[in-house]
């Protein structure tokens, strides 16, 4: 890092004796401020002090919920939409502060209502023009819906062709509170596959589409599904066409022309196929389409590799021929893998039951080890990199940690953290009016 802020300011020309020793208080300067740092984040988190984790809650439904992460905030009728400058912020999430143990904080803070914690479509800075609002609100409360989260930059995935957000709003998630002192419990971090024996399960299998734990639930999905598999087997096909056009010797040429057919064949078998399946892309009915998908799982596909040109130019490559449902054929896949993730989220947060059995039972298992790596924190020591002093000894508490989130579809910076940072003074006098933010790295 020192590195490239020197480069940044000199360049390559050669440094004279005032710009030296510039560098070197620059350089001495940033070195002091990182050992500063690493002495709070060090002291923060060798404190005993509990704090609390929000979970997100599965399966659904929640039986009881100590607030929510997403979806729209709940509101007294007196209380108007947080904005800065005329822009709407857009909702994050909703916390019961009567959930949250007394000895948090040290014991400041209230412990009656609820905070309600929004964001600037864009916020990607910590910058005075775009700091966090957080209400804190009590009484009679009604669900508000006010601008969705599909247009903010920390929206995942950001809308872009071929990406459209599922719906205006992000997912909204129970949250469950529980208390811990010390380090946070396994996993830790915000990088998923980090807790020993439990692997990412969505890579843990390939799809296979003869099994219903693989299929759409809805119009969008089976559309997401076909136009996926027709990207895979067009790909395919303009994959050989180019390699015919590099040199060949003559067995290399038939060999290719021989593939070239074969996966003509396949596209228009699975083209007869989809041509079936289109009209429930407009009324999706779940049992006419499962012979049909476990059909299109047997189509031949040819899998074409170039290697390299020998000594005389001519093209070397390898080929075999897959069912599409075999590895390595997997690039339809992680297209329909997405958009059935986004949808298939969307609509169990609205109704769990709107899944199927078998897709609900495998997505299910999938939400309770992303809940794991995507759990927010009050009052500990962030996991990642900040330079805001906090903890007891501190004039500064962590008022909230939320994760880069799959589940509820929020990103911050590189995939990283965004911490709410509060003055020991406000929290004591119950005043959220000058809450900052940082993001980890």
């Amino acid at each position: 890092m020192i590195i490239r802020v020197l480069r940044k300011i000199f360049g390559k020309r050669k440094a004279d004796q005032a710009s030296r020793e510039f560098a070197a208080g620059l350089v001495r300067g940033i070195v002091e401020n990182e050992v500063a740092t690493f002495e709070v984040l060090a002291n923060a988190r060798n404190i005993e002090e509990p704090y609390v984790l929000l979970t997100p809650v599965v399966p659904l439904p929640a039986q009881q919920s100590a607030g929510w992460f997403g979806g729209a905030p709940c509101l007294p009728d007196d209380v108007a939409w947080p904005e800065i400058e005329g822009e709407p912020l857009r909702f994050v999430c909703q916390i019961d502060l009567s959930a949250l143990p007394q000895n948090i904080w040290s014991g400041l803070g209230p412990r009656k209502g609820w905070l309600a914690v929004f964001l600037h479509a864009e916020e990607t800075a910590h910058a005075e023009e775009t700091v966090p609002k957080v209400l804190h609100v009590d009484g009679e409360l009604k669900w508000r819906d006010g601008p969705g989260q599909a247009d903010a930059v920390w929206f995942r995935p950001r809308s872009s062709k071929g990406r459209l957000p599922v719906q205006a709003h992000t997912p909204r998630w129970p949250i469950m509170i529980s208390e811990h002192v010390g380090q946070p419990p396994p996993p830790t971090g915000w990088r998923k596959g980090k807790a020993p024996g439990l692997p990412n399960p969505r890579h843990a299998q390939f799809p296979d589409l003869s099994n219903a734990a693989f299929h759409p639930f809805n119009e969008a999905t089976l559309a997401a599904l076909l136009n996926a598999i027709e990207d895979q087997f067009s790909l395919g096909r303009t994959h050989i066409d180019g390699l015919l056009k590099r040199k060949h010797r003559d067995e290399g040429r038939t060999q290719l022309e021989s593939m070239q057919l074969e996966a003509s064949r396949s596209m228009g078998r699975f083209s007869h196929i989809r041509d079936l399946l289109i009209p429930f892309t407009k009324d999706f009915q779940r049992a006419p389409i499962q012979d049909l998908l476990a059909q299109i799982a047997d189509i031949p596909f040819r899998y074409v590799r170039y290697l390299k040109d020998d000594e005389d130019g001519y093209a070397f490559f390898s080929s075999s021929t897959l069912r599409l449902c075999e590895k390595p054929v997997g690039q339809w896949w992680y297209t329909y893998a997405d958009q059935l993730y986004r949808h298939a989220v969307c609509a169990y947060t609205r109704a769990p039951e709107t899944l199927h059995p078998e897709l609900r039972s495998r997505m299910e298992m999938i939400w309770q080890f992303d809940a794991l790596h995507e759990r927010g924190a009050m009052g500990h020591a962030p996991v990642g990199h900040v330079y805001t002093p906090h903890g007891p000894a501190t004039p500064n508490a962590v008022l909230l940690e939320l994760r880069t989130s799959d589940m509820v579809g929020w990103i911050w910076g590189d995939m990283y953290s965004i911490v709410l940072f509060i003055s020991r003074d406000d929290l004591a006098n119950g005043n959220f009016d000058n809450v900052t933010f940082e993001i980890t790295n």
